[in-house]
């Protein structure tokens, strides 16, 4: 019986969320028309408490304030950018297959299954959440390089720094060209240099562009030659990723090998299940086989994200 209510519950849940992700679809919708509309007429919007509430889930303050729940404990969040309906769904999703696989199928507690998919509900989106973060990263990595010869080479042709930083906003690829239009909007409304290179790098946390807000701000404080400077910052940032690229092509043979380990057991137990089913009913069936399934599922996550660690410490020196 409390199996049938937890899964109601579940269910109950999953259809809320997606109900609410349509309706507010649809009034986000309905809104951006209005707005454009309005701007035509020329109408002036007169704010109430209805019209507060659709501008606060319409703007990216929402948004915001829900990947703020699932990026408790992350330092840098600066390259997160999906949306609160999105993650709620993932969420929903999460929970929903979460408690169909303890209760359902491995007959595990309601409490165990309620804890499982709570735990399902708050990572899942945390790992997407995670995954973006580390993607933009890499790509910022990869493009800035050349943003710091452009904007060495714009100092050397006498251009000053806030075009220089406007240009690679203009013509530079994201995310390098959103973080470097932050910047030049800051210089441009009166913040000092130092403060916002400083402020920026701190917020992207990127050893590189770290490096770069450094060399930039003594060379304006102590004077020098500022474009030699940049150039021979782009060409360690360009050796450090060559050094990175070798070290994980020398490291692929085991990555390989640890993959391939790690889905042999989940071969086999596919094979077994295909060839004598009933070798394998005792895991389904017997509380001490919900255990061992539970048991190795959690050594061989041990072990996956143990050579993750591992290689990563190698990948990323």
């Amino acid at each position: 019986m409390s199996s049938v209510i937890g899964l109601a519950l579940v269910l109950l849940l999953i259809g809320g969320v997606v109900l609410t992700a349509a309706l507010l679809m649809g009034r986000r919708t309905r809104l951006e028309i209005e707005k454009r509309v309005n701007l035509v007429a020329g109408k002036r919007e007169t704010p109430g408490f209805a019209d507060g509430l659709g501008e606060l889930l319409k703007t990216r303050k929402f948004d915001a304030r829900v990947r703020r729940i699932f990026t408790i404990g992350i330092k840098y969040t600066w390259a997160m950018r999906s949306g609160a309906l999105k993650l709620l769904l993932i969420a929903a999703l999460s929970a929903g297959g979460m408690w169909f696989l303890t209760q359902q199928l491995l007959g595990l507690s309601s409490l165990l299954a309620v804890a499982a998919s709570a735990a399902a509900s708050f990572f899942a989106p945390r790992l997407l959440l995670s995954r973006e973060q580390k993607q933009t990263e890499r790509m910022f990595v990869d493009l800035f390089p050349d943003a710091v010869d452009t904007v060495a080479r714009m100092l050397r042709a006498g251009l000053p720094i806030t075009v220089a930083m406007r240009t690679v906003a203009v013509d530079g690829s994201p995310p390098v060209s959103r973080v470097f239009g932050l910047i030049a909007d800051e210089l441009r409304i009166g913040v000092p240099l130092e403060e916002a290179l400083d402020t920026n790098s701190r917020e992207i946390g990127l050893p590189d562009f770290r490096f770069f807000a450094v060399a930039m701000t003594l060379q304006f404080a102590t004077g020098g030659n500022l474009t030699a400077t940049l150039e021979s910052l782009s060409d360690i940032i360009r050796k450090r990723r060559a050094a990175r690229l070798k070290a994980k092509a020398a490291t692929g043979e085991i990555r390989l090998t640890a993959y391939t380990l790690g889905a042999i057991p989940i071969l086999t137990t596919g094979a077994l299940l295909v060839v004598q089913p009933r070798y394998l009913t005792p895991l389904w069936t017997d509380p001490r086989g919900h255990l061992i399934l539970v048991l190795a599922g959690a050594l061989l996550l041990l072990s996956f994200l143990t050579m993750r660690k591992m290689m990563r410490s190698v990948t990323n020196a």
